[in-house]
């Protein structure tokens, strides 16, 4: 009977034994675990943190781009620098995904701008239809991509004070003076075909900017004038307008092909901006007349005499069938005197991609 007690409190003693140790075994890896997964989160932590100030930069960095507008100031046209004047360039693109840095150019034709063109110089610009065409057809890099505004009355036929003329058909044989490639160009062209001539029918002389003054001093007996300055010089006894009715011509937008493609989101903006900018304009005229002024060296009181009752039509906002009517109608007239090749696509000239989206 004591033999059987003993051999009971034996084991007994070893289960207590073992139940305790098996205890602690329990004890110590549940301590393990916890720090392993106090650890692991701690590294993950440190991990994520790490990638997060890794990547923070990236998202907030933005692509820097300088975008390069010109003007022809020297033709009272300055839309970008009107946009500049208004105060409206000041961070019209900060909501864009790129830093943008705008740099504005004046250049005293559209002739001028086909070469800055080629050479990078200009991303976006208005200019005539002459050397909008011109150039998106010569090889410069450029598309038409909008009209900027339309001249309804805007270039006027001028005689030479002593000239001795009084109706077109009495320029045949005269010394008739235009930037030859110019939109003047066209003009004179317009101006010879409502009175029965053409320019083969006239002494065409390339006077270039000098236009004005070439007709003050005899050299010329003709030239078309922009509105304003040809009633400055009736108005000073220079000359006499001879005709003041004529087709329309067009001033277009015309963008660097690369750049558009590359920025398709800036380019809409630029469109924008030139939309803003006419409008201000049109709501605040007098304002704008007196920008014009300045910049174009004009008198005040002639611009207004002159604007009265037409201030310019300018639009950015579409490419209808009636402006693209005109357009076809002026690339025919520009192969019918070989300034562009006889098969040229007029259509290829153009990308109306952006100012489509405005209408969306």
């Amino acid at each position: 009977m004591k033999e059987k007690k003993r051999i009971l409190s034996g084991l007994l003693a070893f289960v207590l034994v073992l139940s305790a140790f098996a205890g602690c075994q329990s004890s110590d890896t549940e301590s393990s675990s916890s720090s392993a997964e106090s650890s692991g989160s701690k590294g993950n932590e440190e991990v994520s943190s790490s990638v997060e100030s890794e990547s923070e930069p990236e998202k907030s960095e933005k692509e820097k781009v300088d975008l390069h507008l010109a003007d022809m100031s020297v033709y009272g046209i300055a839309i970008f620098n009107y946009a500049q004047e208004i105060g409206l360039l000041d961070g019209y693109f900060d909501d864009l995904n790129y830093d943008v840095n705008v740099e504005l150019s004046e250049w005293a034709s559209g002739v001028d701008q086909n070469s800055a063109y080629a050479a990078g110089e200009i991303d976006f610009s208005s200019m005539g239809n002459i050397p909008a065409v011109s150039g998106a057809s010569g090889g410069y890099g450029t598309k038409i991509l909008a009209v900027n505004y339309l001249y309804d009355n805007e270039y006027v036929l001028v005689a030479g004070k002593d000239s001795g003329i009084e109706k077109i058909s009495d320029l045949k044989g005269k010394n008739v003076g235009t930037y030859v490639g110019t939109v003047t160009h066209y003009a004179v062209a317009k101006y010879l075909e409502a009175g029965g001539l053409t320019i083969n029918d006239v002494n065409l002389l390339n006077v270039g900017a000098e236009a004005a003054t070439s007709l003050r001093n005899g050299d010329i007996d003709a030239t078309v004038l922009g509105n304003v300055v040809a009633h400055q010089l009736e108005e000073e006894n220079s000359g006499h307008i001879l005709s003041e009715d004529q087709v329309p011509i067009y001033n277009y937008v015309v963008g660097r092909e690369e750049f558009a493609e590359k920025y398709p989101e800036i380019t809409v903006r630029v469109l924008e901006l030139i939309n803003d900018t006419w409008d201000y304009a049109l709501e605040h005229q007098d304002e704008y007349i007196e920008f014009y002024a300045g910049v174009s060296g004009t008198e005040v009181s002639v611009i207004e005499a002159s604007w009265k009752d037409n201030f310019p039509i300018k639009s950015a906002k579409d490419f209808d069938d009636d402006d693209y009517q005109q357009y076809i109608d002026f690339v025919d007239w520009m192969k019918s005197v070989e300034y562009v090749s006889s098969d040229l696509d007029p259509d290829s000239l153009l990308d109306l991609t952006y100012v489509k989206s405005l209408t969306k």
